[in-house]
């Protein structure tokens, strides 16, 4: 039981992230990032730039925009922590006193994230003034 527990409540904060891309136009592409877990939707935000970044410059840009940005964070019920008991007798002559008592139960939640991203990919010279560098985004997150 106490293994099923360990592995249960593990479960619930590693988590995991995937992500997709798909083309709008020859320059423009949506990239969904869902994340669960605790380390999962924590590490998100941070694999989302780089995987923007990291697109632009495969796909042969270099500088991007941000032209749209959605996040919906939720739990998902993942099951209860195990409930114990104690109890305690007193004897006092022929008649004997018990009191119990119980701990655990409590509700274990799984975070959950999901992510939307819309981006414009640009390289000189069209290059507007408020793109982000893609080269420079991903020589600072090493």
């Amino acid at each position: 039981m106490k293994r099923f527990v360990v592995l249960l409540a593990v479960a619930a904060l590693a988590g995991c992230v995937s992500q997709s891309e798909m083309a709008l136009s020859n320059n423009v592409y949506k990239l969904d990032i869902d994340a669960s877990g605790l380390i999962g939707t924590s590490i998100a935000k941070g694999q989302a730039q780089r995987r923007v970044a990291q697109l632009t410059l495969d796909k042969g840009f270099t500088h991007y925009v941000i032209q749209a940005a959605d996040t919906q964070n939720s739990r998902t019920y993942a099951g209860n922590m195990p409930v114990y008991a104690n109890t305690n007798v007193n004897i006092v002559g022929n008649t004997a006193y018990g009191n119990t008592t119980y701990t655990g139960g409590q509700a274990i939640y799984r975070r959950q994230s999901q992510t939307s991203i819309v981006v414009a990919m640009f390289k000189s010279p069209n290059v507007p003034s408020n793109a982000i560098d893609a080269a420079a985004v991903l020589k600072s997150s090493r």
